[in-house]
């Protein structure tokens, strides 16, 4: 009998076989393999684990000679058809490792993706050496493929790693990345420098398949990019702790207790136990010197902001916010009705500058989370926006309309920003710092276009951009039993371009009529609704049919 392995969930029941692979999934498999993956997919010998996403999977360990060899496969399906699949295969042979891993996904409109990586990794001595390459084929059938190469050499407590890697596609993209790492172990601290370079062009391909407030989307969504230069180096350090000196003193009995009591603490808070404080407030002032309808010409200048605080069973919450802001804008628009539906446009100039301040926090037993950010830039932008919509006609009981519209914009923007983040919290003991800071100049060109009728709309859009970026990142504190001190900064030249396409079915819609034609069909008493007298009403309708037919 399989042994069942249920760690992977609180309370996961005895899960299925996992014998369904999408037959998709194979066909580039070699024949082999196929027997290999099929046999696995239905040995009783192998352990079964129910995981948390509801995929099941099955994996078994041989030994022969100086070779060990393991398998895994997870296999998984969805209620709208849709399924995943991944095998992966480990042999290892004195200082010599294999790693094969296949992995497929395909969506409810049989669209799929399939990755194949393979990983040799030789270790002689005080030097590995891995060569790793993954094939990609999207669901367009566009393939690339990456082949890297790197050499860890470890002399004493210090360990190098020198890694080159190559990314081509069958479009003539090629990208390559080149990558340092320097690890030094004292003790239980360890010490690690990075560097990090990307140059040439990358192509994706995403498939888009997803069902999100009572719409399904699925579609195609293309990005491309020119890295002219792209360069990362950073550093930081750990330090692992003894387990004991994480407590702070405070007996298991005692977080437990502090834990619960947080979490009551919580549960009143939402249900109103607590005092609030908010204000809101907008200065903006304007200055429009056109007198036309539907028209603005001049300038915006002033402040914005809100602040709230509240004090209840849940602990403390703050909130802070601020806003400066002066531009010059030109704005017009227009809306039209007329026999068979209206249409409306709105286009607009501005030139902008702007500053903001944004900033949370939160008290309570558990300890202190705050996070704040400051933002500063000047942009310059022109837009457009039009709308054709028809009249509403009523299909099954339900209004329905067909409509267009467009945006198009182009922009430029600059800007600095600096985000910061406190974290000190008792369970899991953490006291952290992060912050951020950066700087960016793009410009930026991109489109929209929407048709729908009725439930069902079709959306495409596209964008190309140019720009500059440099980013800073550091890190100080304890998290996860490890003091971390670290940052790293970067900086970016490129360029990108990208476009998308997509259908959306409104599903609450198309049920909405398909109950309206159901109830005029079968709402044999008129009373609007469908129940048991409708039922004996229709099969006593019918029975007289029945027997009118036979002469009865």
């Amino acid at each position: 009998m399989a042994r069942i392995d249920n760690s992977g969930s609180r309370s996961a029941p005895r899960p299925k076989p996992a014998s369904f692979i999408n037959p998709k999934a194979l066909q580039d498999v070699a024949a082999q393999v196929q027997k290999d993956i099929k046999k696995l997919a239905n040995s009783s010998n192998s352990t079964v684990k129910a995981n948390k996403d509801g995929s099941v999977s099955r994996s078994s360990t041989t030994t022969k000679k100086q070779t060990t060899q393991s398998k895994e496969l997870t296999t998984s399906k969805g209620p709208l058809g849709e399924s995943k699949f991944k095998y992966a295969t480990t042999s290892k042979t004195g200082g010599t490792t294999a790693k094969n891993t296949r992995t497929t996904q395909s969506d409810t409109f049989g669209r799929t993706t399939s990755t194949h990586q393979r990983e040799v990794t030789r270790e002689k001595g005080n030097t590995a050496k891995t060569e790793t390459n993954t094939k990609t084929t999207d669901h367009r059938g566009t393939k690339k493929e990456v082949d890297a190469k790197s050499t860890k050499v470890t002399t004493g407590n210090t360990s190098k790693t020198d890694t080159r890697s190559v990314t081509t596609d069958s479009h003539g993209n090629k990208a390559v990345t080149k990558e340092t790492s320097t690890a030094t172990k004292n003790g239980n601290t360890t010490s690690t420098k990075t560097s990090k370079e990307t140059t040439g062009t990358e192509r994706t391909n995403t498939a888009v398949s997803k069902f999100e407030d009572g719409k399904y989307v699925f579609g195609n969504q293309t990005d491309w990019k020119n890295n002219k230069f792209n360069k990362e180096v950073g550093a930081n350090k750990e330090k692992e702790l003894k387990p004991s000196s994480a407590d702070s003193g405070f007996t298991q009995a005692k977080k437990d207790k502090l834990s619960r009591a947080q979490t009551a603490g919580d549960l009143l808070g939402a249900a109103g136990v607590k005092k609030e404080w908010k204000a809101e407030f907008d200065h903006v002032k304007e200055h429009n010197t056109s007198t036309a309808p539907g028209t603005f010409v001049g300038s915006r200048v002033g402040t914005s902001g809100s602040q709230s605080f509240s004090v209840g069973a849940d602990g403390v919450n703050a909130s802070y916010n601020r806003e400066a802001k002066a531009g010059l804008y030109a704005e017009k628009s227009g809306k039209t009705t007329g026999k068979y539906g209206e249409a409306s446009y709105k286009a607009g100039a501005k030139l902008e500058a702007k500053a903001s301040v944004d900033a949370k926090g939160k008290l309570n037993t558990n300890g202190l989370d705050a996070s704040v950010s400051a933002k500063a830039g000047a942009s310059v932008e022109v837009n457009i926006t039009g709308k054709a919509q028809t009249k509403s006609v009523k299909v099954a009981g339900v209004d329905l309309n067909a409509s267009v519209e467009g945006k198009a914009k182009a922009s430029a923007e600059v800007s600095a920003e600096a985000t910061g983040k406190v974290k000190v919290t008792r369970n899991p003991p953490t006291a952290i710092a992060e912050g951020t800071v950066g700087a960016s100049a793009v410009a930026k060109v991109e489109g929209e276009v929407k048709a729908s009728a009725g439930p069902f709309a079709v959306k495409a859009s596209a964008y190309g951009s140019a720009g500059a970026e440099a980013k800073a990142t550091g890190v100080i504190g304890y998290e996860d039993g490890k003091l971390k001190i670290g940052g790293s900064a970067g900086a970016a030249l490129g360029l990108g371009a990208g476009a998308s396409a997509t259908v959306e079915i409104d599903v609450k819609q198309v049920g909405e009529m398909a109950k309206n034609t159901a109830i005029s069909v079968a709402d044999a008493n008129h009373d609007g609704k469908l129940g048991l007298d409708d039922a004996k009403a229709i099969a006593s309708s019918a029975k007289k049919k029945v027997l009118g037919w036979i002469g009865l």
